[in-house]
Parts: C-alpha cells; structure tokens; sequence
C-alpha cells in the first residue's frame, strides 16, 4: 500500500512539475507581460479595439491561474512525499550511531555469498 501511494504521489508530482513548465513556457514566450490587453486602455480612448493574445482560447491570466494551482498540488504531493519517507529521513539525517561517524550500518555479512 505505501509503495502503490509513493508511486503514485511520484508520477503526479512529474506531471504538475511537467504542467508548470509548459505554462511557464507558454507565458514567458507565448503571452509575455502585456499580452492581455490591459496596458491598451488608452486604445479604448481612440475607439481602437485592440483584443488579448490568447494561447488555445486561454489568456495569459488563465495560463497563470493553471500555473499556480499545480504549484499548489505539487507542494502537497511534496508534504506527502516527505511523510510517507519519513522513516528514512529520520534514521540518515537524525541519528547517530556510536563510532560511527560515516552515519552508515556497518556491513553485514552476505548468507548468499560464498567464499571458497
């Protein structure tokens, strides 16, 4: 069961992490600052109909508010990620083991091996 969650926690961290890529890209390159159509209020003045870019029937705001909700998820799934390894954070940066100061398990003895 905490296998089947931390797997599944993993693959939608890659696809929100993948999300706010693509719309980072979209409104770095594709709908810069300025590309929704409100620093053209003086157009309105003029009767100059000026419309907003739009990326897929999306303008830059839309694009940002996608953005910003998969950060949103992802910083959840970071919290779960976080709390389902937790045993392992705990024991590598939280324990110390008397002569050791490598904070490792001294090596154990393989019974699958054989030396002859």
């Amino acid at each position: 069961m905490k296998k089947a969650l931390m797997v599944a926690s993993n693959i939608l961290a890659l696809i929100c992490l993948l999300c706010m890529m693509a719309t980072a890209s979209i409104m770095r390159w594709v709908l810069p600052p300025g590309a929704g159509g409100h620093r053209y209020g003086f157009a309105q003045r003029f009767g100059i109909e000026i419309e907003p870019k739009t990326f897929l029937g999306w303008g830059r705001h839309d694009w940002g508010s996608l953005h910003f909700w998969a950060a949103v998820v992802f910083v959840g799934l970071l919290v779960v990620h976080l709390a389902l390894n937790w045993t392992w954070i705990k024991g590598r940066f939280f324990t110390r083991r008397a002569g050791n100061t490598a904070n490792t398990k001294p090596a154990q003895p393989d019974s699958r091996t054989t030396v002859g």
